[in-house]
């Protein structure tokens, strides 16, 4: 089988620069530049005059602090313009319909609600004016609508794109690489594969069966009719009914159950979830026929996802951007370089006892957080699995080449 070709800005930049370059040209040694002059290196035989490109971006939750950087962001919108295309920046709404508030009225996973999504996703530095063209959610106004895409994975039959991101003729996936609690690695994959899909795809990343409802503890008060969006539930004999041929699996219903009764027959564990994700990431692909790339901000690698305010300090030093039109590959070539890196002292490296050059980081790290867990110690998150999934599936290939490139002065 073929190498995939990954590109690599690195963000170390020698001292020597300094005394080499005129001070005019010292910009073109920042990541964020060099991140903008990659993006158009792999997006210069993709995009075509006019066409619409999707960013796909994780825009963070309220008070995280390690998602991307709004001006990489920015110069890779304005580098999207410079070739002929037309850019916007999208993320998707998060599963569930219930925003929680603390008694400060703080929102936690704000992403659920449009309105707080937005707010959140201002906050953080998203809006028009910061970024130079449109910023929404993809699948906005609820995260109900969809477009079906059949896939024919090993449990992953199905699809549901955001229908944003499936009408764009490109698609970016704008990635910060990191750990991730569940998949182990969290970068293009997980960004495609989940963050690409409304809520009823990602209800099916997390669950292998529709919603059911426990009439054990169902009491019949009703407050989950008026909250369905979709009209799908009806009371029936003092109990809650779902009406199937209605129903999307939303979840909403799941957040605003007092009695917690709405609940899947069976839970997929976690091996199997990173599996979904691979192929879920391998459907979205191939819908978009061979007009998506992939970018990963290997900086701030930290312990836990982008939805999370507590993720600790990096793992591993900043390493820099890397580029493909393969996303295994370019996952893979950010897994195995941090694997080659040194850990952080006192960073969840040190505690995972994965400090030396070589160590397999990534699986270690999740563990140690499913260990704090009372009830999930036994959760083991492995990494293979979805890249494993993902290139069964035909998204890529785990051989890479990599190579080094650099657009300074």
């Amino acid at each position: 089988m073929s190498r995939s070709k990954v590109y690599f800005v690195s963000a170390n930049v020698p001292i020597d620069y300094i005394p080499r370059v005129p001070p005019t040209k010292w910009y073109t040694h920042s990541l964020v530049y060099q991140t903008k002059e990659l993006a158009g290196k792999i997006l210069e035989d993709v995009i075509s005059p006019g066409d619409t490109v999707a960013i796909k971006v994780h825009f963070g939750e309220l008070y995280t602090q390690c998602y991307i950087r709004p001006i990489y962001v920015r110069k890779v919108a304005d580098k999207i313009k410079e070739i002929g295309g037309k850019p916007f920046v999208c993320d998707t709404l998060f599963s569930g319909g219930k925003v929680l508030y603390d008694e400060h009225g703080e929102a936690s996973w704000s992403r659920r609600s449009l309105e707080e999504g937005l707010k959140t996703a201002a906050m953080n530095g998203f809006t028009s004016e910061t970024m130079g063209c449109p910023v929404i959610f993809a699948d906005a106004p609820k995260g109900l609508k969809s477009v079906e895409f059949d896939v024919k994975g090993k449990f992953i039959k199905k699809i549901y794109i955001a229908p944003a991101i499936a009408e764009a003729d490109v698609l970016l996936s704008l990635a910060h690489f990191k750990c991730h609690d569940v998949m182990s690695v969290g970068g293009a994959l997980k960004n495609v594969g989940v963050g690409c899909q409304s809520k009823q795809g990602k209800w099916w990343i997390h669950h292998n069966a529709k919603l059911e409802i426990d009439r054990e503890k169902c009491d019949g008060c009703g407050k989950c009719v008026p909250i369905c969006p979709t009209k799908a539930i009806v009371l029936s004999n003092n109990k809650a009914r779902i009406l199937t041929e209605k129903c999307i699996d939303c979840a909403f219903c799941v957040d605003y159950c007092p009695q917690k009764a709405f609940t899947s027959r069976s839970f997929p564990d976690i091996l199997e979830q990173q599996a979904r994700v691979g192929e879920a990431a391998a459907g979205v692909i191939k819908y978009f026929q061979g007009k998506c790339v992939f970018i990963n901000l290997a900086i701030d690698i930290v312990p836990l996802c982008d939805c999370d305010p507590f993720v600790g300090i990096p793992v591993v030093p900043d390493l820099g951007a890397f580029a493909s039109k393969d996303p295994v590959a370019v996952d893979r070539a950010c897994i195995d370089m941090v694997n080659d890196s040194p850990g952080i002292p006192s960073s969840m490296a040190e505690m995972s006892g994965v400090m030396e050059r070589g160590s397999e980081k990534f699986n270690a790290i999740a563990r140690l957080r499913w260990k704090a867990t009372p009830g999930a110690m036994h959760v083991a998150p492995d990494w293979k699995i979805m890249l494993n999934a993902a290139e069964e599936a035909g998204a890529g290939t785990q051989r890479y080449e990599l190579i080094e490139v650099n657009f300074g002065y």
